[in-house]
């Protein structure tokens, strides 16, 4: 393998990573279990060119993933001398959900389930997040334009994303700033207490027993398998594409990450029926959003009354906002802030590598 030559523009976001009061939006929303193992089999359980000694599955029951939108003042890497160094700040949004990671035995049997969170896609506003997110972690990050607005009542939330793409493929099309999601609460919604959302969406207490679990906005609780005190262990595909061959990959891998949460603070738990996560259907974005949360029923407005704000740089053409939307039904919408540690623990498996 070659030697990565290092300069001061490489070294400023190495592995580990810290992020100090991180203010984080969960939207809880439950998926066909047929569309997550699509994604799984298509991703992780192909051969490409050899298998992976895993195989991984859907969890059990009904199932659940997270939209996450986490707004980041304080961003750095912790990495020898360079903790407190270098922060950047920056807005994401990830959509994660849980799945058994299996071992394949010799006699190609499944053993040693354990649980892990995988990341089909993520978006930052800071191009040089996502430049680290992609080429070190290995996650599927997009750069996109990105707002995180709250008020004093919690109906002022706003979250809004724009991408740059396409309304509409067509050869004469160009290329825009093109609206991709819109974030927000009712005008009726107030905090609630997480034991009284239980008891009306009583599929939930299941997920929100993993959420315990794997320490996303409390310690460690140990409820059974694959609980990790480490915090909640995350597998992403890093794949880079072959210039002669753009369906094959000259390099793929399975990467193991870890993400902690600690310093909880300002908890607070909403209704999913008070909560609006809508998409806009673009052309760039569609098949995705389709293959993610299912076809749905588009409407052809916003369901939030305040105006979709121009997300892009001042002196071009205001954002595209004139599409079609596709809500999506939210089960549950968590908020808190919190401190942040992200840990890369290894390579699981490099796809074609011999021993």
């Amino acid at each position: 393998m070659t030697a990565f030559i290092e300069s001061f523009s490489t070294d400023q976001l190495l592995p580990p990573w810290q992020s100090l009061a991180a203010r984080t939006w969960l939207f809880v929303i439950a998926v066909d279990r047929g569309l997550i193992a699509q994604h799984l089999d298509t991703r992780f359980n192909a051969a490409a060119p050899d298998r992976a000694p895993f195989h991984y599955t859907p969890l059990p029951g009904k199932t659940y993933g997270l939209l996450c939108v986490t707004r980041h003042e304080s961003l750095s890497s912790t990495w020898e001398h360079r903790t407190g160094c270098d922060t950047v700040s920056h807005t994401e949004l990830v959509w994660t959900f849980p799945t058994l990671r299996y071992s394949v035995g010799a006699d190609n049997l499944l053993h040693d389930p354990h649980r892990v969170w995988i990341q089909p896609f993520a978006f930052t506003d800071n191009s040089y997040v996502m430049f680290s997110a992609r080429e070190i972690w290995g996650t599927e990050m997009g750069m996109a334009a990105l707002r995180m607005a709250e008020g004093a009542a919690p109906a002022d939330l706003a979250i809004d994303m724009a991408i740059e793409g396409m309304a509409k493929f067509d050869p004469h099309a160009q290329s825009q700033s093109i609206g991709c999601m819109r974030m927000g609460l009712r005008p009726t919604a107030a905090k609630a207490s997480l034991g009284q959302l239980l008891d009306e969406e009583s599929d939930l207490n299941t997920f929100v027993d993993i959420l315990l679990a794997d320490g996303i906005f409390t310690g460690s609780i140990d409820s059974g398998i694959g609980t990790d005190s480490a915090g909640m262990e995350i597998n992403t595909l890093r794949q880079f594409r072959d210039v002669f061959d753009m369906d094959s990959a000259a390099y793929r891998a399975i990467v193991s990450s870890t993400v902690q949460h600690s310093n909880i603070r300002d908890l607070a738990f909403f209704s999913g029926a008070n909560t609006v996560v809508e998409f806009l259907c673009s052309d760039s974005m569609e098949e995705t959003l389709h293959a993610t949360f299912g076809g749905g029923v588009h409407h052809p407005q916003s369901q939030l009354a305040v105006p979709p704000p121009s997300l892009n740089a001042k002196g071009t053409p205001p954002t595209n906002w004139d599409m079609e939307y596709l809500p999506i039904e939210v089960a549950l919408g968590i908020s808190y802030t919190a401190d942040a540690q992200f840990h890369i623990r290894t390579t699981l498996h490099t796809y074609g590598q011999t021993a």
